[in-house]
């Protein structure tokens, strides 16, 4: 998660409304540590339809050097990621399935959070920072 984000989250509390599918019992490993819990809840809105739907908001949770690597292999980058995102997502279609959802806290205002997400039956290991 980027330091920016961090910083906006942490001037207000997180409420369900925020955080789409996100309830107390998805928080993984690593809860009780309030960095970690605020990375696992960011994650989560992150994977919601509502968030995803939305490039403005799925962008404020993206650092200016995001990238990820598809299932085709290749790299993803920041530029237009948001954007193709909402393209293909229904804003009122089911959200990601995240199963063994866990945050580590690797230094201070950094958590790398691992789980394993379930996308249109397809199981796929995933890993943020």
């Amino acid at each position: 998660m980027k330091e920016r984000s961090r910083q906006k989250q942490a001037t207000r509390a997180p409420s369900e409304g925020d955080h789409g599918c996100m309830t107390a019992t998805h928080l993984g490993t690593g809860s009780d540590d309030p960095q970690v819990a605020e990375a696992l809840a960011a994650e989560y809105e992150t994977l919601s339809p509502e968030c995803r739907a939305d490039p403005d908001r799925l962008n404020w949770f993206l650092a200016p050097d995001f990238h990820k690597f598809g299932a085709s292999g290749g790299e993803i980058e920041y530029q237009g990621t948001a954007q193709c995102v909402a393209a293909y997502m229904d804003p009122a279609g089911e959200p990601i399935k995240a199963e063994r959802v866990r945050g580590l806290r690797l230094a201070d205002g950094l958590v790398m959070v691992k789980y394993s997400a379930n996308i249109n039956g397809k199981w796929s290991n995933r890993t943020s920072l």
